[in-house]
């Protein structure tokens, strides 16, 4: 073989021998750093990071078209700077009401500095959820279940998660504030309405009435108690029972059935909800049915009303220019009810003049923490027997 061939195939030799050892030093620089990294640990130079909630939220931006919830959770990572490079946060978290998921988010790529941080994650509540919501909140009696729970994963030499420890609230569990307005509405109502009227202003027809020698007959109602209560409820409309009781304190029969309603329901200024005429369905009595003389009858009666202003009324309770305070809200009830009495002609609205009406307030502590959940609505006043 010449000395050229011998230089060429030296050559080939030593560069195939260089290739080689490259997978081996990266195998071994591998190697040696995890052993590093594992000694470090075990000194305490490097640890794992922990992670925590410190408030599982806040609401944030708060307009009629956008509700902002912003949660707040701590990382605690001891590693140096000079390990810590590379480090991230991924956190995903949910808000549940009365078993609807109204927020839900994940953020991902946050960096984690070395030591003690907190972090703030946003997230929008799904106000296409809020009828939902309010189903439960109603068949639950107003009760507001509140679950808050998430995920927080830390990255830094390996990757750890970390359960939130859910936050569960159960909050107005001892108050309807909302019925309760309405009930205090309609107990209003009670009071004497009668008229005196000439007996030739009675028309007796086939009762079979006996007036007797009286020039003049005492004709109405007596409404001794009202109350309301919560009948049914769906995404699209909620229905109100309301309860009577009526006395004829009068010489006359007249009609237990009422002709016509008014139900208004004010929330913030918000109109949550309007009852007219049309949305009236009698209950334990009918058409027909009269109130003898003397005699005290349970009327009952239910109003059907829309939901379509549900999450306005919600964004007007989490907001703090649009109430009295966030998190409180102001209710405004008002409440007539009309009887016509076919025997005299006359028109019987309780009360006469205008729709009686009830104010009170109510708050939450969904998530604000510093004010008790509590309200200034009367308890429903339920029928006597």
């Amino acid at each position: 073989m010449s000395e050229a061939e011998t230089e060429d195939s030296r050559g080939e030799t030593d560069g195939s021998g260089l290739v080689d050892t490259w997978p081996r030093r990266v195998a071994v620089g591998v190697v040696a750093l995890l052993a590093l990294l594992a000694v470090l640990y075990a000194l305490g130079v490097v640890g794992a990071p922990s992670a925590g909630l410190v408030d599982r939220g806040d609401w944030g931006t708060v307009t009629d078209e956008r509700t902002e919830v912003v949660t707040t959770v701590w990382v605690d990572n001891p590693n140096p700077v000079g390990v810590a490079l590379g480090d991230s946060l991924t956190a995903d978290y949910v808000v549940v009401m009365n078993d609807v998921r109204l927020a839900e988010g994940e953020r991902s790529d946050i960096a984690v500095p070395a030591g003690n941080s907190t972090h703030r994650l946003r997230t929008d509540l799904l106000n296409d959820r809020l009828a939902a919501w309010w189903v439960g909140f109603v068949r639950a009696d107003e009760t507001i279940e509140l679950r808050v729970d998430g995920t927080l994963t830390v990255r830094a030499l390996v990757a750890f998660d970390h359960d939130v420890r859910p936050v569960n609230r159960t909050i107005l569990n001892d108050s309807t504030p909302v019925i309760d307005a309405l009930s205090s509405s309609a107990n209003r109502t009670a009071g004497t309405y009668t008229e005196t009227v000439g007996t030739d202003q009675v028309d007796t027809g086939a009762d079979g009435v006996d007036l007797g020698d009286a020039d003049e007959v005492t004709v109405g109602y007596e409404v001794r108690r009202g109350s309301a209560e919560w009948a049914s409820v769906t995404e699209a409309e909620t229905t109100i029972r309301f309860r009577f009781e009526v006395h004829n304190p009068g010489d006359v029969p007249v009609p237990a059935a009422p002709d016509g309603v008014g139900v208004t329901v004010d929330t913030n200024g918000v109109r949550l909800f309007e009852g007219e005429t049309g949305d009236l369905t009698l209950g334990s009595v009918d058409a027909d049915t009269v109130i003898e003389p003397g005699e005290a009858r349970e009327v009952t009666f239910t109003v059907t009303m829309d939901n379509e202003r549900v999450d306005e009324w919600f964004t007007s309770h989490v907001r703090t220019d649009a109430g009295p305070g966030q998190e409180a809200t102001t209710v405004s009830t008002g409440f007539q009810v009309v009887f016509e009495d076919p025997a005299t002609g006359m028109t019987f609205r309780l009360p006469p003049d205008s729709p009686v009406t009830y104010d009170c307030q109510f708050a939450t502590q969904i998530l604000v923490d510093d004010q008790p959940a509590e309200t200034t609505c009367g308890e429903a006043v339920a029928p006597a027997p």
